[in-house]
């Protein structure tokens, strides 16, 4: 496994693997989504993308961006149940499709403790590159939409529009449209992936010690280490602790 379909793990089994109980606020529907979505594929020419995680369905709407990348061959749109296999994910930039699953990981984290209006005033902007139909990289912009029930997260949408921008990719930026604030990592709860001693474990694991060294250290059990260790692997979805350090790094766990 790769590291980054470790981190395309995650995410999955993140968003894919809530209790979906709690219906949609109606002000926010799927129906209004869908409508929000063509509007930017039509004023944009954008190419949107509604997933709706709950019943595992994604509405793809296709503009002017869709024909010029060659993913579409006119301006419309199409529902299909493959919600983790969109075309446009297939051509952007690995290195881009990482910062971006690691972005939305963040956020997700961050939104669990606010409240279904508070959620809204978050998203995510980032600027990725996408191959278009001459094999070569373009800078797109990527917005990131969540619309969540009171015990979910259900609705992501996804916009991609042309951009002006330089082709190196900047970090991407989790925004407080309420006020216009950028909000810094220091924020985000990602911490509580792992408990405080998985944590520990990680940082000393990650160092290079041993586990025999590490239960010295800790006083603690070898046996119990090597637990802790492979619990660390199955919550980051991970086959290594090689792994488990670099992902654990990127989302500012360690």
């Amino acid at each position: 496994m790769t590291i980054f379909s470790a981190i395309e793990n995650l995410l999955s089994e993140t968003i894919f693997n809530q209790a979906f109980k709690g219906e949609l606020n109606p002000k926010m529907s799927l129906e209004k989504y869908r409508h929000v979505a063509f509007i930017f594929s039509v004023l944009q020419n954008s190419t949107a993308v509604l997933v709706d995680l709950k019943f595992k369905k994604n509405y793809v709407y296709h503009g002017g961006l869709s024909v010029y990348l060659g993913i579409a061959d006119e301006q419309t749109g199409e529902v299909t149940s493959s919600v983790q296999n969109d075309n446009i994910l297939k051509l952007i930039h690995p290195e881009d499709l990482t910062m971006k699953h690691l972005t939305e990981l963040r956020l997700f984290h961050f939104l669990k403790n606010k409240t279904p209006v508070e959620r809204l005033n978050y998203h995510i902007i980032l600027i990725i590159r996408i191959l278009n139909k001459d094999g070569k990289y373009i800078p797109v912009e990527l917005k990131i939409f969540y619309a969540s029930s009171t015990d979910s997260i259900q609705l992501v949408l996804y916009q991609y529009s042309f951009s002006s921008s330089i082709e190196q990719a900047p970090a991407a930026v989790i925004i407080d449209s309420s006020n216009g604030q950028i909000i810094p990592n220091t924020a985000f709860n990602t911490k509580k992936i792992l408990t405080r001693r998985e944590i520990e474990i990680l940082k000393e694991i990650a160092v290079g010690k041993p586990s025999k060294e590490i239960s010295q250290k800790l006083f603690i059990s070898k046996n119990t280490v090597d637990r802790h260790r492979q619990n660390i692997m199955e919550k980051l979805r991970v086959k290594s602790a090689i792994e488990a350090c670099y992902i654990a790094g990127m989302m500012g766990i360690i």
